[in-house]
């Protein structure tokens, strides 16, 4: 990074001076062609040099295996793994093709080498053993400080360790836990708020539905809604109301950062540049909105932050302890990182916890939504079990005033086997976040490779999860009933990492868990969801999440 910003710099001071003598009177067009030149030439150089020498008779990793693909002289592979229907499926094939390798070699853009480990020996020493001699890539860190912050989650080394201790209080079972209540009364609102739709005789779906009382809906923007107002609430003690908000510019500024772009070869030309300038540099309409919105995004979090610090000092002066009420994660957070944590800090991971604490699970519980609507069988066996364990769902009717989630506890959610085996089936197939990277921090011995410093290495979480190695020959196919009976391959935590295994697993699971599971409840237990187009596959892309191309419009109706 250092090196590219020398570049830079002295690309303008060459400019700078040809513009004061031999250019004297020149055009800024001609000037601004020159800079160009001077700072591009010498880094295609290196690519060429890359592509034609040290890739293919330098490189200390020319002996391990490429994938079949052929790769794009500039772009690499990049174009295959931005063209399929779902995201790992390339990463995948190229595992597959090689299962006797610890790592597959690919390339991404500039031709740049990129290894992806596939055995659990390599996984564990990446993941666990060896996880902080392995640091998220500098391209990786920057972009996702844009999306979620730079907390936790951009954290290493000691600075993580101490923010990860930091936190696990807000984390633990017991908290998580106590939290149950307000999982169940935000799912519940949702369910309300779809039945509000199709007693709604006003809202009329653009299209013919094939039986009385059914309508399409869109349920990406409801189910994102939802869980930001669950986040708000059980995260910062905060009512957001997003879900009858949706114009809301905290609401919206989300959705910006979020919202999937079109792939078209603009888009790769952007993604080449970000390589070379860094994330959020170059001054497109998609970067300037996406600043805009982390702007709104950081006053909310600063502003939410005083405000509990406040009511701390207060309770502090005369001597209050908090209520249970109160016990949300970010009163938790302040009180524990009091003298441990900076303001900046307790900002960052804020933004960070209301990023990631929303965005997965609302991409989950899309996919889930989605699957069941390709496997109706999987639907009625899955409410079957939800209304065995709350009878009242069954005989529920919109205007009754008793809540038939009221009895709903964390004992009764861990006791509905099925769901559990649906979720993490779920899951499995079709993780919210693909892929995640690491960058070699020094030379380590991984699985008998030498893997040098500086070496790039993704993790394909969606290919891991369906090796057929691992999970079968039917490891491509959707089947809960799986994980009744799972081989010993496959009970490796290296065999499903949708939550990351090690000391940078995810903090959130258990929350991210119980939520999934309550939001499937109340809607599965009340609602029948169907495809809009029987047999149609609907594209999901990935950025930082995986999410639809173009929305989750299902027909629903109520379930008999």
């Amino acid at each position: 990074m250092a090196s590219k910003k020398f570049s830079i710099s002295c690309a303008g001071m060459v400019v700078y001076v040809a513009y004061k003598t031999v250019f004297k009177g020149a055009s800024l067009g001609t000037l601004g062609l020159l800079w160009f030149l001077l700072l591009t030439v010498p880094w295609l150089s290196r690519a060429l040099f890359r592509v034609l020498v040290y890739n293919n008779f330098l490189s200390p990793y020319r002996h391990l295996p490429q994938p079949s693909d052929r790769p794009h002289w500039f772009f690499g592979h990049f174009h295959h793994l931005h063209n399929e229907q779902l995201p790992g499926n390339s990463q995948l094939r190229w595992l597959e093709e090689n299962p006797e390798s610890p790592f597959v070699r690919y390339y991404g853009i500039f031709r740049r080498e990129r290894l992806a480990p596939r055995s659990h020996a390599a996984l564990q020493t990446i993941l666990q053993t060896a996880s902080y001699s392995f640091v998220k890539p500098d391209l990786t860190r920057k972009t996702l400080a844009l999306i979620v912050g730079d907390g936790l989650i951009n954290a290493e080394a000691d600075s993580h360790r101490r923010q990860r201790k930091l936190l696990m209080p807000a984390f633990s079972f017991g908290h998580i836990k106590s939290l149950t209540p307000v999982f169940v009364e935000k799912s519940f609102a949702l369910s309300k708020h779809i039945a509000g739709i199709l007693d709604n005789d006003a809202v009329v779906s653009d299209e013919k539905v094939s039986s009385p009382g059914e309508k399409i809906i869109d349920l990406d923007p409801l189910v994102h809604a939802t869980t930001l107002d669950i986040i708000f609430k059980a995260g910062f003690g905060t009512e957001f109301n997003a879900l009858q908000n949706e114009d809301d510019k905290l609401v919206q500024a989300y959705r910006n950062v979020f919202t999937m772009r079109k792939i078209t070869n603009w888009w790769r030309f952007e993604m080449a540049m970000e390589v070379f300038f860094g994330p959020g540099v170059i001054p497109t309409k998609r970067n300037k909105t996406v600043k805009a919105s982390k702007r709104i995004i950081e006053k909310f979090a600063t502003d939410l932050i005083r405000e509990k610090q406040q009511k701390q000092k207060i309770a502090t002066t005369f001597g209050k302890t908090s209520s249970t009420t109160d016990k949300d994660i970010l009163n938790i957070l302040i009180a524990e990182g009091k003298g441990a944590l900076t303001d900046h800090e307790i900002r960052n991971n804020l933004m960070t916890f209301l990023a990631a604490g929303h965005e997965t699970t609302s991409s989950a519980t899309a996919i889930a939504l989605y699957l069941l609507s390709k496997h109706p069988e999987v639907q009625s066996k899955l409410r079957a079990e939800i209304r065995e364990h709350i009878p009242e769902y069954a005989s529920y009717r919109s205007g009754d005033n008793n809540d038939p989630l009221a009895s709903l506890t964390y004992e009764k959610i861990e006791s509905m086997k099925y769901l559990n085996n649906f979720c993490r089936e779920s899951l499995r197939l079709i993780p919210p976040v693909p892929v995640t990277s690491r960058q070699a921090a020094e030379d380590t011995m991984v699985d008998g490779v030498l893997v040098k410093k500086g070496t790039l290495i993704f993790i394909v979480i969606a290919a891991i999860n369906q090796l057929k190695s691992l999970w079968g020959e039917d490891a491509d196919k959707f089947n809960p009933d799986r994980w009744n009976n799972m081989s010993a391959e496959a009970l490796s935590p290296y065999s499903f990492l949708t939550f990351i295994q090690g000391p940078r697993s995810c903090i959130g699971r258990r929350f991210s868990e119980i939520e999934f599971k309550c939001l499937l409840i109340a809607l599965i237990g009340r609602f029948e969801f169907g495809e809009r187009n029987p047999g149609e596959e609907l594209a999901l892309r990935s950025m930082v999440t995986t999410k639809f191309a173009n929305g989750l419009s299902l027909k629903v109706k109520y379930a008999e």
